[in-house]
């Protein structure tokens, strides 16, 4: 992640979703909380950004707190099935190159990234948002 990718996020994927007024919490990565992405968070999604108190990710932030270990399974179990899969025929196959190893893992990504479920998500909110 770097300043581009921060605000192409910003601009091209969170702009389109976020109703304003919102919070958008950030953890303490430079490119989250630098002038511009204040800038861009406040005058074009007109939301507030709020990063997160330093080194409070882990237990604050909610996907971290309750997404981030079921979605490394189902990515491990993604990629167990592809391997048992790919070594049944017992054929010699060449090596992928990068680009392919990249798609893979993208695929791979996304397929794991389906079976979180929205109650999960929630659910890890509530976990990371204290209760009064």
């Amino acid at each position: 992640m770097d300043n581009n990718v921060w605000r192409l996020y910003l601009r091209t994927l969170l702009l389109p979703c976020v109703e304003a007024p919102s919070v958008i919490l950030v953890d303490n990565f430079e490119s989250h909380v630098s002038d511009e992405s204040y800038s861009i968070v406040e005058d074009e999604l007109s939301c507030l950004l709020v990063p997160l108190p330093p080194n409070a990710t882990s237990t604050c932030q909610p996907l971290d707190v309750g997404v981030m270990a079921p979605f490394k399974r189902f990515l491990r179990d993604e990629w167990l099935a592809e391997e048992i899969i790919d070594g049944e025929d017992g054929d010699e196959f060449d090596s992928p190159c990068a680009a392919q190893k990249r798609l893979a893992m993208i695929n791979r990504a996304i397929r794991a990234w389906e079976k979180v479920s929205e109650d999960v998500i929630r659910e890890s909110f509530a976990k990371a948002i204290p209760s009064a």
